[in-house]
């Protein structure tokens, strides 16, 4: 095993060489095809894993159906996860599946406590750096719990649509840590895009009627169902020959809205800085999307009831 592919692991990139060569020969390889369960909800917990290639997904069974499950996260190349088993022996807390072609690096309950018994530096240094980063992950589930705890409460409490949506992209800027954040809903009648929430930021009437009328990235992403994260709009492959409309930055989270496969509109979050958005981010988007739609489509159908009693009441006066 290389010394530069261990180096590309976070929590090991401070080691010097002899420690992570100490460290090399207690680590074994495996290899995942997308979808390939590394370990499920339940079973026991022998090993921790280092991601040197791909994307893992962690998630939560949330019903008695087998595919009824949550994504608590997403961790990318560089990023390291079952650490827990190799403190508390507990049986798996969530499933481990990999999002695409995955290359892992497994170390043993068994390795894990030869290092530590031995002293050496590589066990210790693992050992400090997961402590630290424990905080972090911690920090962000914290944050997470927030943010549903607080759009549950705008579901049941809002009056209107806008206090809902702008409960919704309040919070979502807040864990994301997004510069800006709108919301677009489709029209009740026609195709054309309504803006009906803004999170610092300002449109013009032209960067209103251009999203309306289905111009820019906002429409082009409307056009799949699926939730999408831009790292550099510069690079992005998808986007990078869109036309602007003059409010666009380097990174985004695209979240579709959709209800039993009816397209209701998009959120949208802004980052200044490229790379300001990770999977997690656009997981938690998505979750949000996913938990309001319902709401926001019952909102709607209460926007149409009103607008059809003022107008009843209008032609009752005339």
């Amino acid at each position: 095993m290389k010394l530069a592919t261990l180096k590309q692991i976070a929590v090991l990139s401070a080691l010097d060489d002899a420690a992570l060569a100490g460290l090399a020969g207690a680590l074994e390889e495996r290899g995942c095809a997308d979808g390939e369960t590394i370990f499920a909800e339940g079973d026991p917990g022998d090993a921790m894993f280092f991601i040197s290639a791909g994307t893992v997904r962690i998630e939560k069974q949330t019903g008695t159906d087998a595919s009824s499950r949550k994504t608590l996260a997403v961790l990318e190349a560089g990023n390291y996860f079952g650490e827990m088993s190799l403190f508390d022996q507990k049986p798996r807390s969530a499933s481990a599946v990999a999002a695409g072609p995955t290359h892992l690096l497994r170390l043993s309950q068994a390795a894990f406590d030869a290092l530590q018994k031995e002293g050496s530096r590589a066990g210790m240094n693992v050992l400090f750096a997961m402590i630290r980063t424990s905080g972090e992950r911690i920090r962000r589930l914290n944050a997470q719990v927030i943010v549903y705890d607080e759009i549950g409460k705008a579901i049941g409490e809002s009056q209107n649509l806008e206090q809902l949506l702008d409960v919704v992209l309040h919070q979502l800027c807040r864990a994301t840590l997004a510069d800006w954040g709108l919301v677009t809903l489709r029209a009740q009648f026609s195709d054309r895009l309504e803006v009906r929430g803004l999170v610092e930021l300002e449109l013009t009437v032209a960067q209103r009627e251009d999203i309306a009328s289905g111009v820019g990235i906002v429409a082009q992403a409307l056009t799949t169902p699926n939730e999408q994260l831009v790292r550099n709009l510069a690079e992005d492959e998808t986007f990078k020959a869109s036309e602007r409309l003059g409010f666009e930055t380097p990174a985004l989270v695209l979240a579709p809205i959709q209800v039993g496969g009816q397209s209701l509109g998009l959120i949208v979050l802004g980052g200044q800085q490229p790379g300001q958005f990770d999977a997690n981010d656009l997981n938690l988007a998505r979750g949000v999307a996913r938990q309001t739609a319902q709401a926001i489509l019952n909102a709607r159908h209460r926007e149409e009831e009103q607008a059809r009693a003022r107008h009843g009441r209008q032609y009752v006066r005339f």
